[in-house]
């Protein structure tokens, strides 16, 4: 199952959280061979949207790093997974990566953010499916 959106109660989970503790979100993707953008997206239908999965992730990151950073949060790594040693071998993942952030607040100010949520659009055509687990973020602070 491709899941690219929280649930609703994993949106009340996070707002229930306290939201002054650190948090650190550890990323598992698996990128699309190519991009598949959506027909309300501008790159619908033009030469924008003939590119990989992995290139329309790029162009998420670039914009989804600065939000990172402007919230005083960082990419603690970043990294191409080589196997699943334990667990199922399904879903498939391509690359691991892990994003701090100095609060839960900071986190959520950044969802919120319009402007990172259109570029959203980018990240959901990269993917062929997406997990995110929220960890306790003070063993990453600085």
């Amino acid at each position: 199952m491709s899941v690219l959106i929280p649930t609703e109660e994993q949106i009340e989970k996070l707002q229930s959280l306290p939201e002054g503790e650190p948090v650190a979100a550890l990323n598992l993707f698996h990128f699309n061979d190519n991009a598949r953008y959506e027909r309300e997206d501008p790159e619908y239908g033009t030469s924008e949207a003939d590119i990989t999965g992995r290139e329309a992730y790029a162009r998420y990151g670039e914009i989804a790093g600065s939000f990172i950073l402007e919230s005083g949060g960082r990419v603690v790594f970043s990294t191409p997974i080589d196997q699943v040693m334990i667990g199922p071998s399904s879903p498939h993942w391509d690359l691991a990566a892990m994003m701090y952030f100095p609060t839960r607040k900071a986190f959520m100010l950044m969802l919120s953010d319009p402007d990172f949520q259109a570029a959203s659009r980018h990240r959901k055509a990269a993917l062929a499916n997406h997990t995110m687990l929220h960890l306790a973020g003070a063993p990453f602070s600085e």
